[in-house]
């Protein structure tokens, strides 16, 4: 089976396609309506109802979609290369062992730091966001923390962590009933 990384190149192949995998719904949504949009038009200018549209708007149609089409697929390279959350991994692993042991040692604003700089990173990183949750119930922001951690819950991944996250939610629960 392929790595995820190698999955979206594979889905470059259709405009926004990409962007909606790695969890940026709204543009990658845009992005395939306008794709998709432009090229069914072209396809219909050209091919079907050659009357229907004038050849200046077909012509259009067909670069914007040949654009469109190119510049995703010019995006999706470049996060990949650049942004993708693999290749930070060495420095979030060392950014989470740093937050672990300020966590351990009492400092959670410092730690609370490490672990946003981690989501900056992978804004999908479960373990980060469930010790970003134990931060904020240790500090008392307990609305947060019980938002972290249902967020925590949505995250790809964040079922295996379930039982942990409704011990720490009725923690809270259990410390704010008193």
């Amino acid at each position: 089976m392929l790595p995820r990384r190698y999955w979206l190149v594979l889905l470059s192949a259709w405009p926004g396609l990409a962007q909606i995998w790695t969890g940026q719904e709204v543009m990658g949504l845009i992005t395939a309506a306008v794709f998709a949009l432009a090229l069914n038009l072209s396809l219909l200018g050209s091919f079907v109802w050659t009357e229907f549209l004038p050849s200046q708007l077909v012509t259009f149609l067909t670069a914007m979609a040949a654009i469109t089409w190119t510049t995703t697929l010019a995006y999706t390279a470049w996060w990949l290369w650049r942004c993708h959350p693999e290749r930070h991994r060495a420095e979030i692993d060392q950014l989470f062992r740093e937050a672990l042991e300020l966590y351990l040692r009492g400092r959670w604003v410092e730690s609370r730091n490490c672990c946003e700089a981690i989501l900056v990173r992978n804004e999908n990183d479960v373990e980060t966001m469930l010790q970003l949750g134990l931060i904020h119930a240790r500090t008392g922001q307990t609305d947060l923390a019980r938002q972290t951690f249902r967020h925590c819950l949505e995250l790809d991944g964040g079922s295996r962590w379930k039982w942990e996250i409704q011990q720490a939610i009725k923690q809270i629960d259990h410390a704010y009933a008193r």
